[in-house]
């Protein structure tokens, strides 16, 4: 049986330790399809500008879109994700749609998104596949320009938007994918498919958020059930099972979200993200920041609810590789060199453990494991 588990978020408080430098863009020369990952845009009018994260997928678990707005996250400005609303690389190819519990995460985290489509491709190589996929640079930056001047939170941007928009732009993306389709001689995914989901969540040419959100959660349940079953190559999942989470925001909002692990200890819950690494010593720094990101919600959780009983809980990153014993964050910097020494971690994998030392002291409701460490 998967527990039912709710919680309660009032505020968010969070400092990141482990960002890297943002490249800054000029506006008038702004290009999304050329610009990096994640960055800062100037603003024509002078103001600070947006910190820009772009998603290359709408789908969460490829090429590390967390680890992204991480390295936004924290600035004094606001953070805006584009996301494209479908990704289709082809008939033998992905062909990935967003989902509601990207908009949870984005809209609780106070993320503006800007939803987007892809305006042209090229074929690939590999039968059946296109790539080189860009954005219409024209429609980003208007959008871009529009969050500048929006003077509300994330979550309102983000319900008008979705409401508003989500409808036209999902068929402009699947215009968009029949005309690619037409020039290059590579078949796409089936137009039939793609307008019978948007019917499913837009029966009237206009998205319902609720009823957007229970689909999406239905589909992430069974996902999650499938991914329980089976240990992931990256993830050394021996403490918990995966599961779901329904967030309550002051506003009396709900949104659904996914948890890696749950683990029930001594009348306490332990919300675990894992990440590991099958040949290094340490996971990179991108799937550390990766599980940061979503630890940055479940660490500000007023409370939690189990099967309708409050228990006490603790949010924790736990890190697995080709290491020898384990250390548990804070903790001495004595401590720190003697593991450091022990796995005869590199220069750069002893910054990464420093700097997790300093993420958690900077966040009071953040527990970090590296090794096997005890629940």
């Amino acid at each position: 049986m998967t527990p039912d588990l709710q919680g309660y978020i009032r505020d968010i408080h969070y400092t990141p330790c482990l960002t890297q430098p943002l490249v800054r863009s000029a506006w008038d020369s702004f290009d999304i399809n050329a610009a990096k990952g994640c960055g800062v845009v100037t603003l024509a009018d002078g103001e600070d500008g947006l910190a820009f994260s772009k998603w290359i997928s709408p789908k969460r678990t490829r090429s590390y879109p967390f680890a992204r707005i991480y390295n936004t996250y924290g600035q004094n400005r606001k953070c805006v994700s584009i996301i494209p609303v479908i990704k289709d690389e082809g008939i033998a190819g992905d062909n990935d749609r967003i989902n509601a519990i990207t908009f949870s995460w984005m809209s609780l985290l106070n993320v503006y998104i800007i939803l987007a489509w892809y305006d042209d491709a090229r074929a690939s190589r590999r039968p059946g596949k296109i790539t080189g996929q860009r954005f219409d640079n024209d429609y980003i930056r208007q959008q871009l320009e529009a969050v500048s001047r929006y003077r509300m939170s994330a979550l309102h941007w983000n319900v008008a938007h979705f409401e508003r928009d989500f409808a036209a732009l999902y068929l402009r993306a699947v215009e968009r994918y029949q005309q690619i389709s037409r020039r290059t001689g590579v078949p796409v995914h089936a137009e039939e498919d793609h307008l019978r989901v948007l019917e499913a969540f837009a029966p009237n040419a206009h998205l319902e958020i609720d009823l957007f959100k229970r689909l999406s959660l239905a589909r992430s349940q069974a996902a999650a059930l499938r991914e329980s079953a089976v240990t992931h190559r990256l993830e050394n999942l021996l403490d918990g099972d995966k599961g779901l989470i329904t967030i309550s925001n002051y506003l009396g909002g709900q949104y659904f979200l996914t948890v890696d692990e749950l683990i029930l200890s001594e009348g306490r819950a332990i919300i675990q993200e894992s990440k590991h690494s099958t040949r290094d010593t340490l996971p990179k720094l991108a799937d550390v920041q990766d599980g940061l990101f979503k630890l940055i919600l479940f660490s500000n959780l007023d409370r939690l609810v189990l099967n309708e009983q409050p228990i006490p809980f603790s949010a924790r990153l736990k890190l697995t590789g080709q290491l020898r014993g384990q250390i548990s964050l804070p903790c001495l910097l004595d401590e720190i060199a003697a593991f450091a020494d022990a796995n005869a971690l590199s220069a750069s994998e002893r910054a990464l453990v420093a700097g997790l030392d300093r993420e958690v002291r900077a966040n009071t409701g953040l527990k970090i494991a590296i090794g096997e460490a005890e629940a």
